[in-house]
């Protein structure tokens, strides 16, 4: 799991993640400096407490029998807590863990007879310095640490693939039958056909539960033990990601959360030689090869099944009614809830606002021990890692679920210190320990702080008839020294990506007392965003202001995908400011424009958000099953909107489809995909009530591409549709270069993906310093600089494969030629292109809207500036 389950589901990188995260596309956003500590909202008679903080990218945890909890990093470093106190010194710290994306230490469980042996059992990914591979090991604890040289390897997984991300499982449970399970991930970052899934083949561990004796040999009675080619650790199979499960106390029934993709989560009860579908079943199924699970959940309640336990503790703590019931966490919703085995149908609600549980486990007091990684999905913050304890006490004195935080003010600005509680009657704030006159609501504001405010602690003390609960401390911190500001000027926004893509970042910050930053002050992290969740990239890295890297596959046939670049910046005082921008694959189909006259049902079809009322531009943010879109179409049946595609794309169209949310759970259509007239997919009924389908078809050599929403039946009142995420790849607006000067056509070439930073000749060293967002990721023409000389006419000629608009850059210090006529209007942005360390030439952009076809472009002709530029998008 990464540090997170949705790939690790978390995709630890999933991304999952808040719920409901709201996208905003290719913007700049400045965060707090400190994000609420959160406790679990709990019902009547329930108390939550942190017992433990300062985890970085927490992903397991075991309760000891006598009371101590385990807790891993995915690093490798395990902590240890007694009496509900972290230890200074670590458990451990496993040696070459892989602790990439998703890899890394991801579960740990005591033996059924630690009290005798004292052996702990750990899940990692190790490397060897060329592969890397999971390892189950085991080592013998005494004195609240590792016997020195009791290391063992039980059983080494096969290498990774190295190409593979996410979904490395990890989990680890006895069963009655005194073997150890092992839950392992499908080692698959993108779906497969179902023949070539590792879930489906049993020749490999990934996408199983495997089933081994203790000294990691194989039982003999395993299902498939004597299959020929088969991995006999095999227990059952068809996986996705099961990242969490359980094995109930004395029954032996054994329930495993696999994490899905895009639409649903699942508890499956944990049989010998059963599969359960993935990739062809998520969720349930009608195909009789494949066990359902005893319970699902669509996306539209959570994202991200992340831990799970029986409540058969050796002490009965709760109320009678727990006992025997499965509780379960969902990362992105943070919750807790519980399921009855005997009708798992409706679950109960628990605990609410965690933040971002990964694992939760029971003690032998009968107490509830939850793991939480109080962040999204993605490169970890060090430290945001909590542990905290759910007790049963009977008290229904105010349970506060936000404690007010710490934070850093700028003298003489103000500050707000709120709380939230449940059950709650009155409030009275705080000044270090004494009540505040007047501050009897649940936020308290200094309207400008003063030096005399520095280091004050504030608290918030909650009533009820029943009790008062009193929140955690706020330390204000005033400063003097004024925050510094960061921008990101790479990728600009408006840019776009895709596979294979150098994509180059950069920013700039400056301070009032330090001015420019140095790079050491820069500070920068990639990841990968699909739906809620996301995946680590590139890990927060210091000491540069600018980079590149090439841009790998990534979940290239999902709907709803972007690449978020998160800049922080720090001053010598230590003070950070935060900015993030999103970029999204190109050739969305917002970003393009249809040919002839669309349909629409109701008013115009809406670019990048639903489809609202009849007028303009008044659709709200896409969002299908709870989950939001930035980009997309949305539309009203009956609907029609055709795309000239000019046979110049090799890849799919892809968009997740269905009624966006602004209608409820009303409203029938049925979406409908053609290529050169020809029906390519085909929904079937879509309801307001159903989840999201996704279509995806080759495009490859295809010349259009007609969208069709039909009503189903029952009217068009609530036919709001959305192509959400819509987009073809594999395009390519600009074919057929041909070069005049043939002396220097070699030097001309076709380029993408137009960013700061590229060489702007073939010929020469010089770089395009600033971009305007208007031209920034379009395909481009690299010319020769040699060949502003050429005299002959045209100079270059290519093929438009779809209407485009076409800009073409020239340097100021020549007059504009006469063939770029009065047709080409100014677009009143320049790019800057850098000759030196000290010269740079702007160069005006004029714009001209141009059909599939030739165009044709004159010499330039002048031997005292810099060659033109030409840009597609």
């Amino acid at each position: 799991m990464s540090a997170n389950p949705k790939h690790t589901k978390p995709d630890s990188g999933a991304a999952p993640t808040s719920w409901k995260a709201v996208l905003a596309a290719a913007v700049f956003a400045a965060f707090a400096v400190n994000a609420p500590v959160q406790a679990a909202g709990v019902p009547s008679g329930f108390t939550d407490t942190q017992v433990a903080s300062g985890l970085t990218s927490p992903t397991s945890m075991t309760v000891m029998p006598d009371g101590r909890v385990l807790v891993v990093q995915q690093n490798g470093v395990i902590r240890i807590l007694k009496n509900d106190v972290m230890l200074a010194t670590p458990f451990t710290t496993v040696a070459n863990v892989d602790s990439t994306n998703e890899r890394g230490c991801l579960g740990i469980i005591t033996d059924p007879a630690f009290a005798t042996n004292h052996h702990v059992y750990i899940y990692c990914s190790i490397t060897n310095g060329t592969n890397s591979f999971n390892r189950i090991m085991r080592v013998t604890e005494g004195s609240d640490t590792v016997v020195a040289g009791s290391l063992t390897t039980i059983l080494d997984l096969p290498t990774i693939p190295a190409a593979t991300k996410w979904h490395m499982g990890g989990a680890l449970r006895f069963g009655a039958d005194g073997k150890l399970y092992v839950a392992v991930g499908n080692h698959e970052d993108n779906v497969q056909t179902f023949e070539n899934s590792n879930a489906q083949k049993l020749s490999v561990p990934f996408g199983k539960i495997l089933r081994i004796n203790k000294d990691g040999t194989i039982p003999t009675d395993n299902p498939y033990y004597t299959t020929a080619g088969a991995y006999t650790a095999n227990w059952n199979l068809g996986f996705r990601n099961p990242f969490t499960f359980d094995i109930q106390p004395g029954t032996g029934l054994m329930y495993v959360n696999d994490v899905g993709q895009g639409t649903w989560e699942e508890i499956n009860r944990g049989l010998a030689g059963a599969n359960y579908g993935w990739p062809s079943a998520e969720g349930n199924s009608t195909d009789a090869r494949f066990t359902n699970p005893v319970y699902a959940y669509s996306h539209s309640g959570g994202c991200s099944i992340s831990g799970g336990a029986f409540y058969n503790p050796l002490t009965n703590q709760f109320p009678a009614s727990y006992t025997g019931k499965y509780l379960f966490a969902d990362f992105c919703n943070g919750t807790i809830k519980v399921l009855d085995p005997a009708n798992p149908a409706t679950p109960a609600g628990f605990a609410t606002g965690i933040g971002n549980p990964v694992n939760i486990g029971l003690a032998p007091d009968g107490s509830l021990y939850y793991l939480a990684r109080n962040q999204q999905t993605g490169n970890p913050t060090v430290g945001a890692g909590t542990v905290s304890k759910i007790r049963y006490t009977g008290s229904l004195a105010p349970q506060i679920t936000t404690n007010p935080q710490s934070q850093t003010i700028y003298v003489g600005n103000p500050v707000t210190f709120s709380v939230v509680a449940s059950g709650a009657t009155s409030y009275q704030w705080r000044r270090n320990g004494a009540n505040i006159s007047g501050a009897t609501a649940a936020s308290y504001t200094i309207p400008a702080v003063g030096t005399a405010d520095n280091g004050v602690s504030f608290t918030a003390a909650v009533t009820n008839a029943s009790g008062t609960t009193v929140s955690t401390a706020a330390v204000l911190t005033v400063t003097t020294n004024q925050f510094p500001v960061g921008r990101i000027d790479n990728p600009t926004t408006g840019s776009g990506y895709a596979t294979g893509d150098k994509i180059i970042y950069s920013a700039t910050g400056n301070d009032a007392e330090d001015g420019s930053l140095p790079a050491t002050g820069f500070t920068w992290k990639v990841d990968f965003h699909h739906d809620t969740h996301s995946h680590p990239f590139i890990a927060a890295t210091t000491g540069a202001k600018s980079g590149s890297f090439v841009l790998p596959d990534f979940e290239a046939d999902a709907g709803n995908t972007w690449l978020r670049f998160t800049l922080t910046v720090k001053d010598s005082g230590g003070l950070t400011h935060t900015v993030i921008r999103d970029i999204y694959p190109r050739k969305m189909l917002s970003d393009m424009t249809p040919t002839g006259t669309p349909v629409n049902g109701w008013g115009t079809f809406e670019k990048d958000k639903s489809n609202g009322e009849a007028g303009a531009a008044d659709g709200i943010t896409m969002s299908l099953a709870g989950i939001t879109y930035a980009k997309g179409l949305g539309v009203h049946a009956p609907s029609e909107i055709r795309y000239n595609l000019g046979g110049a794309c090799s890849g799919k169209f892809i968009a997740d489809v269905g009624i966006d949310d602004e209608a409820g759970d009303v409203g029938s259509v049925i979406f409908q995909v053609f290529l050169d007239g020809v029906k390519a997919y085909d929904s079937g009924i879509v309801r307001g009530s159903d989840l999201r389908a996704l279509a995806n078809v080759s495009v490859a050599g295809k010349n259009e591409l007609r969208l069709v929403v039909t009503d189903a039946g029952d009217g068009t009142t609530k036919d709001h549709a959305d192509w959400a995420g819509a987009r073809v790849t594999g395009c390519n607006a600009v074919t057929s270069m041909s070069v005049l000067d043939t002396a220097n056509a070699a030097d001309w070439s076709v380029q993408t993906n137009l960013q700061a930073a590229n060489i702007a000749y073939g010929d020469r060293a010089f770089t395009f310093d600033a971009v305007p967002a208007v031209v920034a990721g379009g395909t481009w023409i690299q010319a020769a600089n040699d060949s502003k000389t050429y005299t002959g006419s045209p100079l270059v000629s290519f093929n438009l494969t779809a209407a485009s608009t076409v800009y073409v850059g020239l340097d100021d210090r020549v007059a504009r030629p006469a063939w770029l006529d009065a047709t080409w209007v100014d677009a009143g942005v320049d790019l800057v292109v850098r000759e030196s360390a000290t010269v740079t030439r702007p160069v005006s952009l004029y714009r001209k809207s141009l059909p599939i076809g030739t165009v044709s472009l004159g010499a330039l002709n002048n031997s005292n500036s810099n060659m033109y530029v030409v840009i597609v998008k």
